[in-house]
C-alpha cells in the first residue's frame, strides 16, 4: 500500500471532524468515548480528520482578559509553551509582508517578545497569540497521543495543515507567524517561510515533522476516510477502475515527497480542499459512488466542510442561512448517494458542537456521539425524492 495510505483492521471506528486548534477539547471528549468503548469490550480505532492548525474560534467571553487568561491557563498546563512565552524570544509582527504596512518591508523592526504581545499588544496581536497558543497545544497533544497509541489513534492530514507547512499561507497568517516563533524559529526563518516557503527548514521542529508524515487517506474494510474528498477531475480520471485508484495513491505519495507546492495540493482544487463549484457533491452524488467503486469501499467519510448539505456558494458565509439551515451545519450527516457520504465537519471553528461518528465495519450502522451528553444517537439522514 502507498506510504501515506493506512489500512485499518478494527471492527469499530470512531471518527471526528476538523479540530482547528481545539485539541484539548477533542481529546477530552474522545477519552470519554474511549472509556465507554473499552467498558463494552470494543477493539476500536479513533480517527481525527485533519485541520489541526488554524484556530479561528474564541472563548464564550472573548474579552481581552478572557483571551489572556486562556493563554495563561495553557501555559500552566504545557511547560514547553510556558518556556516559549517567557524566554524572551522575538516573535515576528505579521504585518511584515502585508502590503497595507509597506513601511515594515525588508525590516525586522516589527518584532516583540511573546509576553509583550500577550500583556500589551494590540487586539489583533492578542487574538493571534491566543490562537497560536491553541495550535501549539494541539500539535503537542495530538503528536504525543498518536505516538503513544500508533495502532489506535490516527490523524489525517488536512488542507490547513498543508497551508502551515507550505508557507505563503492563505489562512491565519498572524497566528502562523507567532506559532512558528513559539516553535523556536528565528524571525528571519519565519519571514522566509511565510514569504518564500521553506518547508525543509521548518521540518526540523519535531511536531511539524510529525505533522508532515500524517496520512492523507485511511481505508477500513468498507470506508475511505480523508479530509477533503475526491475532485470531479479525479473521479473522472479514475472511473470505476481500482488499478487507476492505486496508481493515484502512488502519484499522491510522490507528490508529497515533492513538497506542498505540488499542483496536486493546490488550495481549493485538490483532494485536500475540493471547494470549486464543479465539485458540488450534493448536485452530483454519482461522483461519490464512482470514487467508492474505484476505491472498493462502501462509504466515504470526510471533514473539511460543514456545508456538504447545501449547494456550494449560497450559504458559505452564513449570511443567507436560516436558523433551520444553521442547525444542519453542526451535526454529522449521512448524505447521498444512498447515505454513503459521511459528513464529519460540524463547524467547530465557528463554535459548533463536537461530535464523533461511530461505525461498525461491514454493517450499515453509523451513529453519533455528542460532547454535551456523551451519549449515542442515530445520525441524521438526508433524504429527498431524487435519492
Amino acid at each position: 500500500m502507498a506510504e501515506f495510505t493506512h489500512i485499518l483492521h478494527h471492527k469499530v471506528i470512531y471518527s471526528t471532524g476538523d479540530t482547528h486548534g481545539q485539541g484539548r477539547r477533542v481529546l477530552a471528549f474522545l477519552d470519554k468515548v474511549k472509556a465507554h468503548s473499552e467498558a463494552v469490550g470494543e477493539h476500536a480505532a479513533f480517527i481525527q480528520l485533519g485541520d489541526l492548525c488554524d484556530a479561528f474560534s474564541f472563548p464564550e467571553d472573548d474579552s481581552d482578559d478572557a483571551l489572556r487568561n486562556d493563554v495563561f491557563d495553557r501555559m500552566s498546563r504545557i511547560p514547553e509553551l510556558s518556556l516559549a512565552m517567557r524566554d524572551g524570544r522575538q516573535l515576528v509582527d505579521w504585518r511584515l509582508d502585508n502590503p497595507k504596512y509597506d513601511y515594515y518591508k525588508g525590516s525586522l523592526r516589527g518584532t516583540h517578545d511573546a509576553m509583550y504581545l500577550l500583556e500589551a499588544g494590540e487586539r489583533d496581536q492578542l487574538v493571534a497569540i491566543y490562537q497560536a497558543g491553541k495550535c501549539f497545544e494541539t500539535l503537542k497533544l495530538f503528536c504525543e497521543r498518536q505516538k503513544a497509541n500508533p495502532e489506535q489513534f490516527y490523524v489525517v492530514f488536512g488542507n490547513h495543515d498543508a497551508d502551515l507547512l507550505r508557507g505563503k499561507s492563505d489562512y491565519g497568517r498572524q497566528q502562523k507567524y507567532l506559532l512558528l516563533g513559539l516553535l523556536g524559529f528565528s524571525p528571519d526563518e519565519v519571514v522566509a517561510h511565510m514569504t518564500k516557503g521553506t518547508t525543509n527548514v521548518i521540518l526540523r521542529a519535531p511536531w511539524l515533522a510529525w505533522l508532515n508524515q500524517r496520512p492523507h487517506l485511511l481505508l477500513s474494510r468498507d470506508t475511505a476516510y480523508m479530509h477533503g474528498g475526491p475532485t470531479t477531475a479525479l473521479v473522472q480520471k479514475l472511473g470505476h477502475d481500482h488499478r487507476a485508484f492505486r496508481r493515484w495513491l502512488r502519484r499522491a505519495d510522490f507528490a508529497r515527497h515533492e513538497g506542498w507546492n505540488h499542483p496536486l495540493f493546490k488550495e481549493h482544487f485538490s483532494f485536500l480542499s475540493p471547494d470549486g463549484a464543479p465539485n458540488d457533491w450534493l448536485r452530483h452524488p454519482e461522483r461519490i459512488a464512482s470514487f467508492c467503486q474505484a476505491a472498493r469501499v462502501r462509504y466515504l467519510a470526510v471533514g473539511h466542510s460543514p456545508f456538504l448539505d447545501f449547494e456550494k456558494g449560497p450559504l458559505l458565509d452564513l449570511k443567507n442561512a436560516s436558523a433551520e439551515d444553521k442547525s444542519l451545519f453542526v451535526t454529522p450527516a449521512l448524505l447521498p448517494p444512498d447515505r454513503r457520504l459521511i459528513k464529519h465537519d460540524t463547524n467547530l471553528k465557528r463554535s459548533g458542537k463536537l461530535w464523533a461518528c461511530r461505525h461498525e465495519t461491514g454493517s450499515a450502522l453509523w451513529t453519533a456521539w455528542d460532547e454535551w451528553t456523551c451519549s449515542e444517537s442515530t445520525m441524521r439522514k438526508w433524504t429527498d425524492d431524487t435519492e
